[in-house]
């Protein structure tokens, strides 16, 4: 059988599963098997890929139909902190039929299993979206801390860290340009990731890329399991976050950027895609 990737994305959105859908389906095309077909009608003899939370409802048509489908990254759950606390959400995760699943980061993985119902096996695939274009290489250091403010974290802890490090910059969540948080952190010594919540995060990948590593949480920044790329903490606190700042202005930055360039590397995420969508396509209708 044919796969499907429903919903197709011809430019950016201006929010990251967007952004990052609009990256990968460009390099989705660039390399696409004739097995695979992007947007368009889809077809009876096909299975269908649902990324996005648009297409909840025709996802769970196909789980009640009992045909076959893939299923993410961006389908489950639209708060984690209340899973299938969304008209759909339970039915999809206990299809039957589902063939597939994606998602981005392990934490996020074992989040979903362990809300999945009895007749849900489909095995879960992690990648994490591409990078395009790639940030630049790290540039002379201007910034001795670069502040990524999003959520979780005691509002107060911004200026504190400010304080501390005067040459600082401040960046809020969804109140900046994708060019000027690159422009930063190619500038930036480190960040700290001010974040609780997010299982596949755009901007820490691009900070990270453009050489400058970070401190987070695992929930909220999971790219730093890897200790090249940073450190991860339990809680966004002063002093644990100090500690670790002091070591993350040491690390070579143009080594962040070459390890985060692995990491995020688009043929590798394709591949991966490709190989766990032809493990499938054998599934009977």
């Amino acid at each position: 059988m044919n796969i499907r990737l429903i919903r197709e994305v011809n430019a950016p959105s201006g929010r990251g599963p967007g952004n990052g859908m609009f990256a990968l389906q460009r390099a989705l095309r660039r390399v696409q098997p004739e097995w695979f077909h992007l947007g368009g009608r889809l077809r009876a003899d096909e299975i269908p890929w649902f990324w996005c939370w648009e297409d909840r409802t025709a996802a769970c048509r196909c789980a009640t139909a009992g045909r076959p489908f893939v299923l993410g990254p961006n389908m489950l759950f639209a708060n984690w902190t209340t899973p299938c606390g969304v008209a759909g959400e339970r039915e999809l995760c206990n299809a039957a039929s589902c063939r597939l699943q994606f998602t981005e980061s392990a934490w996020y993985r074992d989040w979903i299993l362990a809300h999945c119902g009895p007749a849900m096996r489909a095995p879960i695939v992690l990648w994490p979206y591409p990078i395009d274009p790639l940030p630049g290489d790290p540039q002379p250091a201007r910034f001795d801390l670069l502040i990524y403010e999003k959520s979780g974290f005691d509002p107060s802890l911004p200026q504190r860290l400010v304080c501390r490090w005067p040459a600082s910059v401040r960046v809020r969540y969804s109140r900046f340009r994708r060019e000027r948080l690159v422009e930063l952190a190619r500038r930036s010594r480190a960040c700290v990731y001010l974040s609780d919540n997010d299982r596949g995060p755009l901007a820490l990948a691009e900070i990270v890329l453009s050489g400058c590593p970070a401190i987070g949480m695992p929930r909220g920044a999971p790219w730093l399991s890897d200790p090249r790329l940073g450190f991860q903490v339990e809680r966004l606190e002063l002093v644990t976050l100090c500690d670790a700042i002091e070591q993350l202005r040491q690390k070579d930055r143009m080594s962040v950027a070459e390890v985060a360039r692995q990491q995020f590397d688009e043929q590798a995420i394709i591949q991966t895609i490709f190989q766990a969508l032809e493990s499938i396509k054998g599934a009977a209708a």
